[in-house]
């Protein structure tokens, strides 16, 4: 088992949004016992994309049904993307592993392991293309994994969700986004298990997940059968 979730510490965060732990409502010196509140972005770190994130009246997280976040996962090996590189259809296609209908793509870049926390995280990453999400659709994928910010418009200053085309890509066609995770260095096939577990958060467009990778043919034969 591969651990792909990035740890959650307080003071992190993404746009104006920090985490915030709050030792509240019980302390060992007041109560005997340690009882936190914490405060986070809902898009913060390794989590899970709904389609409510960007397209209006889409299901929200708690609606995603549980399969459709375990499976099959296929390796793209893009460890040598960089410097705000496109991937787009074609790259896919000649770095694809095998992948089939039903399974969960996972794009690894490293990016997000060697550059998270880096003024050039967002503006210097890879990104993926529209076509290439057109690629992923087509390929009847059940969610993307991803270890870099895919899409290429918010590394502008002011953008709009209209315009984010993988993101509509995607989500428009109940296939979810999986982000940054990491470790994704540390899968030594083409394929294995994949889990992610966001929390069911009613009526939200987003969660922060645990994901897992699990390799060995037994795991990868059992996730495959999930539908």
């Amino acid at each position: 088992m591969i651990d792909l979730t990035m740890p959650i510490r307080e003071n992190d965060g993404r746009y104006t949004s920090r985490n915030t732990f709050y030792p509240e409502p019980h302390t060992f010196e007041e109560h005997g016992v340690q009882s936190s509140t914490f405060k986070m972005f809902a898009h913060f770190g390794t989590h899970v994309d709904a389609p409510r994130h960007f397209i209006q009246g889409g299901d929200t997280i708690d609606e995603i049904p549980p399969q459709r976040l375990m499976g099959r996962g296929a390796v793209f090996d893009l460890s040598d993307f960089r410097n705000y590189r496109p991937i787009d259809a074609d790259i896919l296609a000649e770095r694809d592993p095998g992948l089939a209908a039903n399974d969960i793509a996972i794009l690894r870049t490293d990016w997000t392991d060697r550059m998270w926390g880096a003024p050039e995280f967002l503006t210097a990453a890879p990104f993926l293309t529209g076509d290439g999400a057109r690629w992923l659709v087509d390929h009847g994928v059940k969610a993307v994994v991803y270890d870099f910010p895919e899409e290429e418009i918010v590394r502008k200053d002011h953008w709009d969700g209209k315009d984010a085309v993988v993101h509509h890509t995607i989500l428009g066609n109940d296939i979810y986004n999986i982000e940054y995770v990491v470790n994704l260095y540390r899968i030594a096939e083409p394929f294995v298990g994949l889990i992610a577990t966001p929390l069911p958060l009613v009526n939200l467009d987003g969660s922060p997940a645990r994901v897992l990778a699990f390799e060995g043919g037994e795991a990868i034969s059992f996730f495959a059968s999930i539908s």
